[in-house]
């Protein structure tokens, strides 16, 4: 059988994705409390804000790359010979994932966009912030969700 491309790498890019992940899981909560902080109070986290959407950007991006190199070993190896023989269901939550860190790309962008241009300091600018935390928010639920998946799917497997 031909190797598949990146075989050899496939474990190093896998530990990486994972924590790329967990960055992402970790920065978009973050990046709210901060967003709700920087709004309520006055700006004072205003700094943070812009760091939490710089980290939460570059994992994502990160994540999102490092899956899709990782993806033909996954569809060879662990998709063709056994999700889809024995949990066909466990497929379709594995694209269910993959749909909702696609949906994900671009309001990370529009966050990242945005924090660069606003300023919760200045009262013109927070009328903004529902749309930041709504941006967040989604994200924060796409991060959640596809880390859980992840996980769960990672538990699967013959004993």
């Amino acid at each position: 059988m031909n190797p598949v491309v990146l075989e050899d790498l496939n474990r190093l890019l896998l530990f990486i994705h994972l924590v790329a992940g967990i960055t992402c899981v970790a920065s978009s909560v973050h990046l709210l409390l901060r967003s709700a902080r920087a709004v309520w109070g006055g700006g004072t986290y205003q700094p943070q804000v812009k760091l939490h959407a710089v980290t939460l950007s570059a994992a994502y991006l990160t994540t999102v790359f490092l899956g899709g190199l990782i993806y033909p070993v996954f569809r060879v190896h662990v998709r063709l010979a056994y999700l889809d023989a024995v949990a066909p269901w466990a497929t379709g939550l594995f694209e269910i994932k993959e749909l909702m860190a696609t949906l994900g790309v671009i309001p990370v962008l529009g966050i990242l966009a945005l924090s660069r241009v606003l300023d919760f300091r200045h009262e013109e600018h927070r009328v903004y912030a529902p749309l930041f935390a709504g941006l967040a928010g989604f994200v924060m639920g796409i991060v959640t969700f596809n880390a859980w998946c992840g996980w769960y799917l990672g538990t699967l497997g013959p004993a």
